[in-house]
């Protein structure tokens, strides 16, 4: 199990308080295919994996379900859905258990109240929001920029432990490819 100054080690000071936040607080078990979010609610809880995998969906306009993020430790243990939480808007995402999994979250009241009181966590979620910005700005990148096959190939280079944890049209549906294609090209690999 992940341990919450594992994420964030650059501010320790903040995470010391974080941690007595958060021992106070029972983590939460969710089975495979729970939800931790679903599609039209508000999202009121920012979370972090400490154990398991998590995915985000959202529906295209043809209505297709597509894959749009995973979330696991510890580098990528950060959950919610950002735009409903912080601009307390309608979630045009879902976000299920892929697997069992435990999680530790607050409500965005508490998360409100520590940002206020604590100007460094503040700052780190600043940092965070903007890390992960950046993030997702390569990925829009990628989709543009990269055939299946270098997407595929660039996929398994980054996130190897996934391959084995997600099921092949899980991953093809986060690349934007049809599972056939990421089959084909993983035999090519």
């Amino acid at each position: 199990m992940t341990s919450i100054d594992q994420l964030i080690p650059a501010y320790n000071r903040t995470l010391v308080q974080l941690k007595e936040f958060f021992a106070k607080k029972t983590p939460e078990k969710l089975k495979k295919g729970a939800h931790f979010l679903d599609y039209g609610d508000q999202s009121q809880k920012l979370g972090i994996v400490l154990d398991g995998l998590l995915y985000s969906t959202y529906i295209s306009e043809n209505g297709q379900e597509w894959i749009s993020n995973f979330f696991y430790p510890p580098n990528h243990a950060i959950i919610t859905s950002h735009e409903s939480f912080m601009l307390q808007k309608k979630s045009t995402e879902c976000i299920r258990a892929y697997e069992d999994s435990t999680i530790i979250y607050i409500t965005k009241s508490e998360y409100d109240e520590l940002t206020r009181k604590n100007p460094q966590l503040e700052h780190m979620v600043r940092v965070m929001a903007e890390a992960s910005y950046i993030q997702a700005l390569k990925r829009v990148c990628d989709f543009q920029s990269l055939t299946a096959f270098q997407r595929v190939k660039k996929f398994i280079a980054e996130n190897n432990d996934l391959v084995q944890r997600v099921q092949r049209q899980h991953i093809a549906s986060y690349l934007g490819i049809h599972r056939n294609i990421f089959t084909r090209v993983l035999a090519q690999i």
